[in-house]
């Protein structure tokens, strides 16, 4: 609990101390207990809830119709207006500030009220100044949070984007061996094929070099396919990726659309597209009622823009989670943009700008 709330019940305890003593010495009967034992009620009310400010009238009200009765039992009324200053709900002494202007007390009775006043307002500053502080506390804890979660999330980032790169580079010469290298030994050695059913004359020597260069030849494009097939990815990026996303998803049928050439994206923007994807369909697993889902991947020759919907969503959606900020600010990075809507269905858009240099995927 914190000190200013010990502080405050002290406050009261010792105001209703002081009333006991004065319903004690002033031989007040039954109405002075009753009026004692209502405000102690109330107040624990409002410790309990305190949604329930608005009692501070029924204390008031209270010993209003009691000093009709009992003319010390003004001097509740300090108790009243240092709960309603210390709870910020000023507007709730005018009670008391009727009863002073009516009945025109005692001028001890204006002191007592003037130090509740200055008691309540002193408290009620030195809460302020603590839950300010908290909350400046909590907001540090939060964003210190997401900027930890966000730098993992870059770490791995960074491994995706070189595995990426890796397999892309890979692809390359893979591609480059079988297209280029590849096909010019599979041509000299036809090529060789045609000659040595042409070959004239018994030339015994010229006939082992020739047999020679032929078994060096089908030793090489044996050698060539075996790079190949070492150096083809067994995974998947790019379009690849994306289309294996979406079929491995357990939840509902989800629909991969692609246009455009997939060529022109870098590395690096497949890795953001990856991790929208991946994002946006976890969220739809835990969060809509969906039946089908649609993902659109259309690249034009500036942008590239996915678009992941689907057809149910359920109630307390509507805040972002930190996983969809992090995106959000890997994007805004690379000049890009996340959004979500929410109008008829859950739908997430990804815009990410269109380099001139790609990796060729």
């Amino acid at each position: 609990m914190p000190l200013y709330e010990k502080a405050a019940i002290a406050y009261r305890a010792a105001g209703i101390f002081l009333l006991y003593l004065l319903w004690t010495r002033a031989d007040s009967g039954l109405a002075g207990l009753f009026l004692l034992i209502l405000l102690l009620i109330l107040m624990l009310l409002r410790w309990r809830f305190p949604k329930l400010k608005w009692t501070l009238f029924l204390d008031q009200f209270a010993v209003m119709a009691a000093s009709v009765f009992l003319e010390s039992s003004g001097y509740a009324f300090t108790l009243g207006v240092f709960e309603a200053v210390y709870l910020g709900c000023p507007f709730f002494t005018l009670p008391a500030a009727l009863y002073a202007i009516f009945y025109r007390p005692q001028g001890f009775l204006w002191l007592l009220l003037a130090q509740s006043t200055f008691a309540g307002i002193g408290l009620w500053g030195w809460r302020r100044q603590q839950e300010s502080a908290l909350r400046r506390m909590d907001e540090e804890r939060r964003q210190h949070y997401e900027t930890e979660s966000l730098k993992q999330e870059l770490l791995v980032a960074n491994v995706q984007v070189a595995r990426m790169a890796e397999l892309s580079e890979r692809s390359r010469i893979a591609r480059e061996i079988h297209d280029n290298a590849g096909h010019e030994i599979v041509a000299a050695y036809m090529s060789l094929q045609t000659a040595q059913a042409l070959f004239e004359g018994d030339i015994a020597e010229a006939q082992e070099l020739f047999h020679e260069g032929m078994g060096r030849l089908e030793a090489g494009i044996d050698k060539i396919r075996e790079a190949v097939h070492n150096l083809t990815p067994l995974t998947e990026i790019g379009v690849g990726a994306l289309r294996g996303l979406c079929e491995k998803f357990p939840h509902c049928p989800v629909e991969f659309i692609a246009y455009g050439d997939p060529t022109k994206v870098s590395v690096y923007l497949w890795a953001i597209l990856e991790a929208c994807l991946r994002e946006a369909l976890t969220n739809i697993l835990r969060h809509a009622d969906a039946k089908r889902i649609t993902a659109t991947l259309d690249i034009t020759p500036h942008i590239i823009r996915l678009c992941i919907e689907n057809d149910g969503v359920k109630k307390g959606t509507g805040h972002a989670g930190l996983g969809l900020r992090n995106l959000q600010q890997r994007a805004t990075a690379v000049g890009g943009n996340i959004s979500t809507d929410l109008s008829d269905c859950f739908r997430l858009v990804c815009v990410l700008p269109l380099g001139q240099k790609g990796a060729l995927m």
